[in-house]
C-alpha cells in the first residue's frame, strides 16, 4: 500500500514536471490565414499578445513565428476583419479563419488633427483608400482622386506632363482666383498662395503655360488615403484656409513583423487622341480658287500638326522596404519618373525620395515619429498659351499656318515667314524652357500619455521649396528683332509649423463619451523671387544663360521682392457620444492673420453639428432593412485668406508724370500706386448641410444624400476710394454682396457579387450645384479676354443674380443670303446684348465598377460633366472663313460655311459650344501569377491600364476638359477654350512584385 502511495506521488512529480517544461517549451508555429470563402488573407498581422513578436502572411496566407511558447496566445488581424485571438497550446500548426466585420461602420477615417470612426462622423467627409485610387499614367496625386467624390471637381489645365489642375469642392466661393482647397499633407497645411509660380514673365513668344501642379512632388505610390472634409462642420477645425474644401491626405507608415520590399515599375505610351480637321494643301489651293482669293503657294503639304506632336514615351519605377513590430517600425521608398508630352521636346522627370519611421517608449506611453520627403521635379514646356495675342501661341501658329509652307529653307534654316505668322517647328527647337523645383518636407512629432484618456502632442514641420525657371529665344527666331533672349525667375520659399494641442478621451457612466481637443498653431511663410531678363544675342552656339556677357547689357533688367505672412491659430473640438446613438460634434477655431489690415488680423470660425444613428434605435431593428441609417445636419463658418500680398497696405510705385520746375518737362519720382485699407478682413462662408448615410443588406448596398448651402460674405473686391485717395480704387470688403452655392449630391457603392471566385462592385456619385452672385456694387465685372482677329473684348460678365462664368454678348441667328452674320435686335433694330451661355454645368455624373474573377481583376471609371458651355476660341481665328484672305489655313467645315470672305468677325455666341462630357477616363486589367511564394518573391501582379480611351462630346476642340481657366488682373474666367496642351490618351503596362 506504501508501495502504490510511493509509486502515484513520483508519477504524479514526473507529470507535473513534464506539463511545465511542455508549457515552458518554444518552438515554431505556422500555419494559413483565409477568409470565410476560403481565400488566402496576404498581409494579415499575426501577433505575439503581450509581446513585440510578430509577421505578417504571405501571398498565400501563411505565416511562420520562432520560438513560441506553448502557452502563448496569437492575435490575427486584417483590416475590414474581426481580430481574433487563439491560444498555441503546445500546437505547431493553427489555421485561422477571419470574418469580415461591419467595415463599413468601424473604418476609420482621418479628419482635421485626428481620427474617427466612419459610424461617428457628423459632417460631410469623403474617404479614398489607395485600393480605390485611379490607376494608370499618375503624375500628380490629383488623378488619382478625380471622378470619385461628388461635389469634387478636378478639371486639367492642359494636357502637359505635371501642369496644373483647378479644383472646386461644392464651388466657386469667390470672384478672386485662390478658390483651391486647402491641402494637408500628413498635418502640414500647404502654402497655396499663386505667388509661388515661377512665370515665364513677358518674353514675347514664351506663353505662360500651365499653373504647376502645387502637389507634383509628392509620389502617388506613398500615399496611403486621400480625405475631402467638404462641409464646414468639418473642415472648420482648419478655420480660415478651410472655405474651398479641405483635402487631408495620409501617406503610408511601416508594416509589422519583417521586412517587406515592393517594386513596382510601368512604362506608358501616350498619343494626341484627335486631330482637328483642318484644309491640307491640295484643299487649301482649291478653296482658294473657288473663291478666287490670292494665296502663297509654295509647292509644300505640310500637315503642322504631325510637326507639333508626337507618340511619347514614359516609365515610372517605386521600391519601397517597410518593417518594424509594436514598438516601432520603419519605411523607405524612392520613385522615379520620366514622362514625355505629345508635344515634342515636353515632359516632366521627377525624384522622390521618403523616410518614415516611429518608435514607442517608456511603456508605450511617449511616441516619437517622423518622415522626410525630398523630390525634385524638372519640366520641360512649350510656349503655349501667350497672353499678348493669338499670334503667339505655339498651337495656334500650327493650327493657322498655310499648310503650302515648307519647314526648312533649302538652305537647312527654318522658313519664317513673318514674326505674325510663326513657324511653329522654329517656334519649339529654337526656345528652351525649363522649370526646376526642388522640395523637401520634414515633420517630427512627440505624443505623450499623460494619465489615462489625456494626451499631449507637439509637431514641428519644415517645407522647404526652390523653383528655377530658365528660358532662351534663340536669335535666329524672325519674332526676335532685338536677338536672342534670356530669362531667370527664381522663387525660393520656407513654410514651418509648430504645432501644440491636447486630446481627451473620457466617459461618464456607460451612455456619455467625450472627445475634447485643445490647441495652438503659429505657421509662418517666407517668399523670396527674383526675376532677370537680357536680350541682343547674336552669338550662335552660345548657352545665353551661361554667357550672359553675350548679350546686350544696356538692355537688361530685374525684379525681386520678399513675401512674408504669418498665422497664428487656436482651436478646439468636442465629441459627444450619448449611448452609440446621438453625436454632436462642435469645433472652433480663431486665426490671426499678417495678411488682412490691421484692425481685422483676426477671426473665429466654430462650426457645429448633430447626428442621429437611426440604425441603433429598436423600432428601425425591428424593421430588419437598414444595416446603417444615419441622419446628419451641421453649419458652420469658414475663411479664405488666400488673397494678394499686401493689399491692405500702401505700396509705392514711380511716376513720370509730374512737372515742378515748370520747365515742362516730367519728373520722375514716387507716388502711393494703392489705397491702404486697414479694416480688411476674410471672406467668410456660412454652410448649412443635411445629409443620410444609408446601408442595405449588410451594408452590400450603401450611400449617402447630402443637401448644402453656402453663402459667402464679406466679398474681397476693387471699389473706389473714397476721396481724398491716392487712387482711385482700393481693396475692400463689400457689404451686401454675396456668393451662394447650393447643391445636392448622390453617393452609391454596391458590393452585388461577392463569392469565392467572383466579385463585382458598382460605385456612382452624382452632384448639381447652383451658384449665384447677389449685391453687386456696380453694374457687372468684365472677364475673359479671348484672342483673335477683329476684337479683344471681354466674353463674360460677373453681375447679380447670375452665376459665374456667364457669357455675355449678342446672340448669333445665322448668315443672310449674302453671307453676313444676323444677330438678335430689339424693336428698334439694335443688336441685343444678353446672357448667351453659362460655363457652370448643370450636374456632374461618374461611375466606377470593379469586376474580379479568380486572380484577374477589370476595373473601370467613367467621368461626366453635363451641361456647361465654352467658348471655343480657336474658331475664332481658324473656324471661320474671313480669316483666309489674311493667309490662315482653316477647318474643313468652315470651308463649307455660307459666310461671306469679307463678314465682320465679331463676338457673339456663334462660337460657344456644349462642353458636355462621358469620358472614360481609366481602365485597368489585372492579373496575379499563381505562383507560390519562396524566400524571394512573394507575389506579382501585372496590369495593362488606359487612360482617357474614349470622350463621347459634342465640343469641337482637342477637349473639353482643358483650357478651361485663365486669370486676368486677378479674377478667373471658366469656360473659354484657349490653346493650352491638348490630352493625352495613354496606355500603362506595370509589374508590381512584392519580395
Amino acid at each position: 500500500m506504501q508501495q502504490t502511495t510511493f509509486t502515484k506521488r513520483i508519477l504524479l512529480f514526473v507529470a507535473t514536471i513534464l506539463c511545465q517544461l511542455s508549457v515552458s517549451a518554444q518552438s515554431k508555429v505556422g500555419g494559413t490565414v483565409k477568409d470565410q470563402n476560403g481565400e488566402p488573407v496576404i498581409g494579415a498581422s499575426v501577433l505575439v499578445k503581450g509581446s513585440s513578436m510578430g509577421t505578417v502572411t504571405d501571398i498565400d496566407g501563411n505565416f511562420t513565428l520562432d520560438n513560441i511558447k506553448g502557452n502563448a496566445t496569437l492575435v490575427v488581424s486584417y483590416i475590414g476583419f474581426s481580430s481574433q485571438e487563439i491560444a498555441v497550446n503546445n500546437r505547431t500548426k493553427i489555421n485561422v479563419t477571419l470574418t469580415e466585420e461591419n467595415n463599413q461602420l468601424n473604418e476609420i477615417v482621418v479628419v482635421g488633427y485626428g481620427t474617427m470612426k466612419k459610424s461617428d462622423l457628423t459632417g460631410s467627409v469623403s474617404d479614398l483608400q489607395s485600393k480605390d485610387f485611379n490607376k494608370g499614367l499618375v503624375t500628380s496625386p490629383s488623378d488619382l482622386l478625380q471622378g470619385r467624390t461628388a461635389g469634387v471637381n478636378i478639371t486639367s489645365n492642359g494636357g502637359e506632363p505635371g501642369g496644373g489642375v483647378t479644383v472646386r469642392v461644392r464651388g466657386s466661393n469667390s470672384i478672386r482666383s485662390g478658390q483651391d482647397p486647402l491641402y494637408v499633407i500628413d498635418g502640414v497645411p500647404l502654402d497655396a498662395s499663386t505667388d509661388l509660380q515661377a512665370g515665364g514673365g513677358s518674353i514675347t513668344g514664351v506663353g505662360s503655360s500651365s499653373f504647376t501642379n502645387p502637389l507634383n512632388y509628392i509620389n502617388a505610390d506613398d500615399i496611403e488615403t486621400i480625405t475631402v472634409l467638404k462641409d464646414a462642420s468639418a473642415s472648420a477645425i482648419y478655420g480660415s484656409r478651410a472655405a474651398n474644401g479641405v483635402v487631408l491626405i495620409t501617406t503610408k507608415k511601416n508594416t509589422q513583423g519583417k521586412a517587406q520590399v515592393n517594386y513596382s515599375g510601368s512604362v506608358s505610351v501616350s498619343s494626341l487622341p484627335k486631330k482637328l480637321s483642318l484644309l491640307n494643301a491640295d484643299e487649301y489651293r482649291a478653296f482658294a480658287k473657288a473663291k478666287n482669293v490670292g494665296i502663297t503657294d509654295l509647292n509644300h503639304n505640310t500637315d503642322w500638326q504631325d510637326e507639333l506632336f508626337r507618340t511619347a514615351y514614359s516609365h515610372e519605377h517605386n521600391l519601397s522596404i517597410s518593417g518594424g513590430n509594436a514598438d516601432g517600425g520603419y519605411r523607405a521608398s524612392g520613385n522615379i519618373q520620366s514622362n514625355d508630352g505629345i508635344i515634342k521636346t515636353t515632359g516632366m522627370k521627377k525624384y522622390t525620395a521618403r523616410f518614415y519611421a516611429h518608435q514607442y517608449l517608456l511603456n508605450n506611453r511617449v511616441h516619437f515619429e517622423g518622415s522626410v520627403t525630398d523630390s525634385r521635379v524638372v519640366q520641360n514646356r512649350a510656349p503655349l498659351g501667350e497672353s499678348g495675342g493669338y499670334e503667339g501661341d505655339l498651337l495656334l501658329s500650327a493650327l493657322k499656318l498655310n499648310p503650302t509652307f515648307p519647314i526648312y529653307n533649302e538652305d537647312g534654316t527654318y522658313y519664317q515667314n513673318s514674326s505674325n505668322v510663326r513657324n511653329p517647328v522654329a517656334m519649339l527647337n529654337l526656345t528652351n524652357d525649363e522649370t526646376q523645383t526642388d522640395r523637401i518636407l520634414a515633420n517630427i512629432a512627440a505624443t505623450v500619455d499623460i494619465v489615462k484618456g489625456l494626451k499631449y502632442k507637439f509637431s514641428y514641420a519644415l517645407d522647404r521649396m526652390k523653383t528655377s525657371r530658365r528660358i532662351t529665344q534663340n536669335q535666329e527666331l524672325v519674332y526676335m528683332p532685338s536677338g536672342g533672349e534670356a530669362y531667370i525667375n527664381n522663387v525660393e520659399s520656407k513654410n514651418y509649423l509648430i504645432e501644440n494641442y491636447f486630446t481627451y478621451d473620457f466617459k461618464v457612466g456607460k451612455a456619455h463619451s467625450f472627445n475634447l481637443l485643445a490647441g495652438h498653431s503659429y505657421q509662418k511663410y517666407h517668399d523670396y523671387w527674383y526675376s532677370m531678363s537680357e536680350n541682343g544675342f547674336n552669338v550662335k552656339n552660345v548657352d545665353y544663360l551661361n554667357d550672359l556677357k553675350y548679350g546686350n547689357y544696356n538692355n537688361i533688367s530685374g525684379n525681386s521682392d520678399i513675401l512674408e505672412h504669418e498665422l497664428q491659430s487656436f482651436y478646439g473640438r468636442i465629441n459627444y457620444n450619448l449611448m452609440e446613438k446621438y453625436l454632436l460634434t462642435a469645433n472652433f477655431r480663431w486665426d490671426g492673420s499678417t495678411r488682412f489690415g490691421e484692425n481685422n488680423k483676426y477671426g473665429f470660425f466654430p462650426s457645429v453639428a448633430l447626428a442621429w444613428r437611426m440604425s441603433e434605435e429598436q423600432f428601425i431593428r425591428d424593421l430588419n432593412v437598414f444595416s446603417n441609417l444615419k441622419f446628419r445636419i451641421g453649419y458652420g463658418v469658414t475663411g479664405n485668406q488666400e488673397i494678394p500680398d499686401r493689399i491692405s497696405q500702401m505700396k509705392l510705385g514711380t511716376v513720370t508724370g509730374a512737372f515742378l520746375d515748370g520747365s515742362g518737362t516730367p519728373t520722375t519720382g514716387i507716388t502711393l500706386t494703392r489705397t491702404p485699407n486697414p479694416d480688411l478682413k476674410w471672406e467668410s462662408t456660412g454652410q448649412f448641410n443635411i445629409g443620410l448615410d444609408f446601408g442595405f443588406f449588410n451594408n452590400r448596398l450603401t450611400g449617402s444624400i447630402d443637401w448644402y448651402n453656402k453663402t459667402t460674405r464679406n466679398v474681397l473686391l476693387q471699389v473706389y476710394s473714397i476721396a481724398p485717395a491716392p487712387t482711385t480704387t482700393m481693396w475692400s470688403n463689400v457689404d451686401g454682396m454675396h456668393i451662394i452655392n447650393r447643391g445636392f449630391e448622390v453617393t452609391l457603392n454596391a458590393d452585388i457579387i461577392r463569392t469565392k471566385d467572383l466579385s463585382w462592385s458598382v460605385g456612382v456619385n452624382f452632384a448639381t450645384n447652383h451658384n449665384e452672385v447677389k449685391g453687386l456694387p456696380m453694374s457687372y465685372i468684365s472677364v475673359g479676354y479671348p484672342s483673335g482677329p477683329g476684337f479683344s473684348a471681354p466674353i463674360q460678365h460677373i453681375m447679380s443674380d447670375q452665376p459665374l462664368g456667364t457669357f455675355w454678348g449678342p446672340h448669333f441667328l445665322g448668315f443672310d443670303e449674302k453671307g453676313y452674320s444676323i444677330y438678335e435686335k430689339d424693336k428698334d433694330g439694335n443688336i441685343v446684348n444678353r446672357v448667351i451661355g453659362n460655363a457652370q454645368p448643370d450636374f456632374t455624373l461618374n461611375f466606377n465598377t470593379t469586376l474580379a474573377y479568380k486572380d484577374w481583376t477589370l476595373a473601370l471609371n467613367f467621368n461626366g460633366m453635363f451641361g456647361q458651355d465654352i467658348y471655343n476660341n480657336l474658331n475664332n481665328v481658324i473656324g471661320d472663313a474671313t480669316v483666309f484672305d489674311s493667309g490662315f489655313n482653316i477647318t474643313k467645315k468652315a470651308s463649307q460655311s455660307p459666310e461671306a470672305m469679307d463678314n465682320p468677325l465679331d463676338y457673339s455666341d456663334r462660337f460657344i459650344e456644349d462642353g458636355s462630357f462621358l469620358r472614360l477616363a481609366n481602365a485597368q486589367l489585372s492579373y496575379r501569377l499563381p505562383i507560390k511564394p519562396n524566400n524571394w518573391v512573394k507575389g506579382i501582379t501585372l496590369s495593362l491600364t488606359g487612360n482617357n480611351l474614349f470622350c463621347i462630346t459634342s465640343y469641337s476642340g482637342y477637349d473639353p476638359e482643358v483650357d478651361t481657366y485663365r486669370v486676368t488682373d486677378g479674377i478667373p474666367a471658366i469656360g473659354v477654350g484657349w490653346t493650352n496642351y491638348p490630352k493625352a490618351r495613354s496606355f500603362t503596362l506595370g509589374a508590381s512584385i512584392n519580395f
